[in-house]
């Protein structure tokens, strides 16, 4: 409760206010007969005792102020009103749909059933959670278990889908190499060659599935070990007249510049040669910032002709056959190996022949 109060001795008002032991805030003297000052509402009715002699300039209590006070704020309460009727109607609609547990299934497959039966974001769902669950069961047999669960405004919505079982397909054995069969160790698999067999490179050594004693068929991933007396064959030729390409002379080198690692422009030079051979080099091009490029060195190539004594070179060809032969060879031991050489009028063929006793399953 407020006060402005007018008159004589103000000061032995606020005195005896003060001995009666109630507790004035706000005091402020207006001039040196008006003082005005606040006490709590519980106490206005002592201080009116005491003020009897006085002119009463004002009061102003809290209470009689709230009727103002609303009928001046109606527009905020009202706003107020309107806020929490507008929640209590938008906590009712369903904003997001969250899927947790999907394997094969998509997200999109889920959405699509649900909107199918009128659950959809930006609308008030008023279906239950177990008849989404049912929903989600009678539309995918995939789906093995489902919970749905309402937080707020979105529909979370935890799955878990069945266990499906696929038929395993599996590759047969096959040979690597010509040779003819010595030796069958069959893990598992059925073999389809026997001991004395000759094989060609790609031909099926053991097929992918055991038989039972009924005949059925069971895929399995075969697993063995065929040892096997193994053909390698390889050749090498070198041309009387050999058409080669061998370098000019010319060359343009190309820049590409780069500033941390990053490309930034090319040189003017470009490649214009139609036969060329390319060398790429980096340097720096600055020590004080990472700025470089990268160097293209293209050498101009044209073709030449060279002409071979095939009887003094017949050595290396004989060398460069064997190697060949060599370059594919499986572990074994080596049983025999022969090259031969063979002359036309313009080539020189070479063909190494080599048996080894080995592995011939890839």
């Amino acid at each position: 409760m407020k006060y402005e109060l007018k008159g004589h001795n103000i000061d032995n008002l606020l005195k005896t206010l003060y001995f009666k032991k109630i507790e004035l805030f706000d005091i402020v003297r207006i001039d040196r007969q008006t003082v005005s000052f606040s006490v709590a509402d519980k106490q206005a009715k002592k201080v009116n005792r005491y003020i009897k002699n006085f002119k009463v300039v004002r009061t102003n209590s809290k209470i009689k102020q709230l009727p103002k006070y609303l009928l001046v704020n109606v527009g905020v309460i009202l706003g107020l009103f309107v806020g929490c009727l507008f929640f209590l109607f938008a906590s009712n609609f369903t904003w997001q749909i969250q899927i947790y547990g999907l394997k094969d299934l998509t997200k999109q497959q889920i959405i699509s059933v649900l909107n199918n039966n009128g659950i959809r974001t930006g609308k008030i769902n008023l279906i239950s959670n177990e008849d989404i669950e049912t929903i989600l069961l009678n539309n995918y047999d995939r789906i093995a278990q489902v919970s749905v669960k309402k937080e707020g405004t979105a529909i979370i919505i935890n799955l878990s889908e069945k266990l499906v079982y696929e038929q395993l397909t599996y590759s047969p054995i096959k040979a690597k190499y010509n040779g003819i069969i010595k030796k069958i160790n069959i893990i598992t698999g059925t073999p389809n060659v026997r001991v004395g067999d000759y094989v060609n490179a790609g031909d099926d050594l053991v097929l992918p599935f055991n038989v039972r004693p009924d005949g059925e068929k069971i895929s399995v991933n075969p697993l063995a070990e065929i040892e096997a007396e193994i053909y390698i064959t390889a050749k090498a030729e070198l041309h009387k007249n050999e058409q080669v390409l061998v370098r000019t002379g010319k060359s343009i080198t190309e820049y590409h510049y780069k500033l941390f690692n990053k490309n930034l422009f090319c040189g003017k030079n470009k490649n214009s040669f139609a036969l060329f051979e390319m060398v790429m080099y980096n340097e720096s091009v600055s020590k004080l910032v990472p700025f470089s490029r990268d160097c293209y060195v293209y050498f101009e190539l044209a073709p030449q002709t060279v002409l071979h004594n095939l009887s003094e070179e017949q050595e290396n060809v004989k060398i460069q056959s064997q190697a060949n032969a060599k370059s594919n060879l499986p572990q074994g031991e080596i049983q025999n190996e022969q090259t031969y050489t063979y002359f036309t009028e313009d080539k020189l063929l070479a063909i190494t022949k080599i048996t080894l006793l080995g592995i011939i399953n890839d």
